[in-house]
């Protein structure tokens, strides 16, 4: 459909949403989310209310302790145990989605002291309640705003509940007086090259590189998902830091239809800046992203909770503006396939209600309960140790007579390849002594380690390799040691005939000459390497104190 300006009288209803959150009674929320607030919380809703348990999320970390805003169907992957050790809120309308249906079930049977509801319809039918209200009084109406229509995707109702985590959090009764309700688009965001030049029109934008932090986190979260179920363009969220680790080179591919979305508070302003938004004289370069790189900026002046609030007023206005752009009704989006709109999330998940934890039989034995096991005390388990000295060091550290059969058992239970484990501590221990000094003889480690010549010869093997049992937990690999020396040698395997190619041809250079015709880091450069390979013919090494010394 044709852009209306639906979502656009949603943003007209911004205050009134605030206000309406102002009003509520928040004491009951509030002591739920207050009280014990060491224990962890798991917060679960889907689609366009996830930004909003988002931001409970946040508040609940910035205060105490961790939270976590996860999907229902994320609920299969946790354990009964990690639920019945945390706090469980869920957040729904009228209470009979698939989804709604299935975490209320669960919780209730795993953890109905710690679970808590927010719900919107208190109808007979509403399944959360029905549930809940069998366990636990743990649940609180509140009839939030809404757009009426049905629109495809959150509008007011977003804020309301914003507003609704606010004042829980916060005690505050205020929030509408913090703030500033100026929608218009140039008083909400920015969007520019990044130093100069033209930039595409918003209808020309294919991807946007969401990046945020700390209070924006639930901001980027309701934009992406708001651009996604609008299907106006691909968005990528990353945080400022997790962007630096290789994501840039999306942008890179696609700058034509590649915009950045900055959300800005006091705290990231100096960080964008020194990324992004100012040249930067790096190395041998004068900039590095293009200088047209196209940027949207969204930027708040407060730190602190009211700033999440600020920039979802200001991140809504450069939405609507993008609907503008392409032409389309956020609340109504154009659909050219026909996909009927109402089957996904109608379509019934069969066997999602009987549902449980995954089956982590792997990760702790049977069932995942270690099995006549005395639990009573913690198992201390060594893999470089014998059966018997690991039982007797239980029974030192812990004073309880472990005995030899527990720690089999528990081996058993764990599934420790334990033979695997026996292998790669006998491989370190010859591998590490050899390193001291590799002209040392074979019957001269064997002596010193107390082994045969026999078993010394096979783990210094070349291509040594042992058997792993599948399905079965390693507990010990290869010593970093040796494993660094080793990566060592290869370098200098695969360096050795370049640095002879280059002197070849270059017989007047000398090392710091052929160094600077190798592509290497800085880090990476070795002068007494690439002299010791200048003055041999053919590349010969030893080990000696663990390191690699070349023989000239």
């Amino acid at each position: 459909m044709a852009y209306q300006g639906i979502f656009h009288s949603s943003l007209l209803r911004i205050r009134e949403a605030l206000e309406w959150a102002e009003r509520q009674n928040i004491e009951r929320l509030r002591r739920f989310l207050i009280e014990n607030s060491n224990i962890p919380l798991y917060c679960f809703s889907s689609g366009g209310a996830s930004s909003a348990l988002e931001y409970a999320a946040l508040l609940y970390e910035s205060n105490r302790s961790m939270a976590k805003a996860i999907t229902p169907l994320m609920m299969a992957s946790i354990s009964d145990e990690a639920l019945k050790a945390s706090k469980i809120l869920i957040t729904t309308g009228d209470g009979n989605g698939w989804d709604e249906k299935y975490t209320a079930k669960r919780a209730a049977e795993v953890n109905p002291k710690g679970t808590a509801a927010i719900v919107r319809d208190c109808g007979a039918d509403n399944y959360v309640i029905n549930t809940l209200k069998k366990v636990t009084t743990n649940w609180f109406i509140y009839n939030w705003i809404e757009l009426g229509g049905k629109p495809f995707i959150a509008t007011i109702e977003t804020m309301c509940k914003f507003g609704l985590f606010y004042r829980a959090f916060t005690n505050e009764d205020e929030i509408v007086s913090k703030l500033d309700f100026n929608l218009t688009p140039n008083d909400c965001f920015t969007y520019k090259a990044r130093v100069e030049g033209t930039v595409p029109k918003l209808s020309e934008i294919k991807n946007y590189i969401v990046l945020y932090s700390g209070w924006s986190k639930p901001v980027a979260t309701d934009f992406e998902c708001k651009m996604i179920e609008g299907g106006f363009a691909s968005v990528q969220l990353a945080d400022y830091r997790n962007f630096c680790h290789g994501r840039f080179i999306f942008i890179s591919k696609h700058l034509s239809d590649s915009a950045f979305v900055l959300f800005l508070t006091p705290r990231e302003k100096q960080f964008a800046k020194d990324l992004i938004l100012e040249s930067v004289a790096w190395r041998d370069k004068t900039d590095i992203f293009p200088r047209n790189t196209p940027v949207a900026i969204i930027e708040t002046q407060y730190d602190s909770p009211i700033a999440s609030i600020d920039l979802m007023i200001k991140m809504q206005v450069f939405f609507d503006e993008v609907a503008k752009a392409l032409d389309d009704e956020p609340c109504d989006p154009s659909n050219p396939c026909g996909i009927d709109k109402r089957f996904p999330r109608s379509t019934p998940f069969r066997n999602l209600l009987e549902m449980g934890a995954l089956n982590h039989g792997n990760l702790q034995g049977s069932n995942g309960a270690m099995n006549s096991v005395d639990r009573k005390w913690t198992i201390l388990y060594d893999p470089k140790k014998t059966i018997s000295q690991i039982a007797e060091l239980n029974k030192k550290k812990l004073g309880k007579d472990v005995s030899e059969a527990t720690i089999r058992k528990y081996i058993i239970e764990h599934r420790i390849d334990r033979r695997y484990d026996e292998k790669m501590v006998i491989y370190n221990r010859v591998w590490l002594q050899y390193i001291k000094d590799s002209d040392q003889s074979i019957s001269s480690i064997a002596k010193t380690l107390k082994m045969s010549k026999n078993t010394v010869k096979m783990y210094l093997r070349e291509k040594v390799k042992f058997e792993r049992k599948e399905g079965r937990n390693r507990m010990v690999s290869e010593d970093t040691r040796i494993t660094k020396l080793k990566e060592t040698l290869e370098r200098a395997i695969a360096r050795f005939p370049r640095v002879k190619a280059i002197q070849a041809k270059h017989p007047e250079y000398d090392v710091n000459a052929i160094l600077e015709k190798l592509p290497l880091t800085k880090d990476d450069k070795n002068t007494y390497q690439i002299s010791c390979f200048m003055q041999m013919r053919e590349l010969r090494y030893k080990y000696k104190n663990g390191d690699v010394e070349y023989i000239i």
